[in-house]
């Protein structure tokens, strides 16, 4: 998966469109591909991103669980 530089706009609408038909990165169930991009970017999109900022705060959800969540975290 590469949405480019998560920090900037271009990336964010990237990420945004990306999850426009799906609920997480990788498969069907919050993974560390989720973990990886939650990491790579710099805040809660804008709310005009609706799809990340929904993916966002669904993954945020799961802080204290991030380390136990399946797969294997990738750059």
């Amino acid at each position: 998966m590469g949405f480019g530089d998560l920090k900037s706009p271009a990336g964010l609408q990237v990420l945004n469109d990306y999850l426009a038909d799906k609920s997480y990165i990788e498969g069907y169930v919050p993974s560390q591909a989720d973990v990886a991009v939650f990491e790579a970017v710099s805040g809660p999109p804008p709310a005009d991103l609706y799809h990340a900022l929904r993916w966002y705060n669904h993954i945020k959800s799961y802080e204290k669980e991030k380390a136990s969540l399946p797969g294997v975290k990738k750059a």
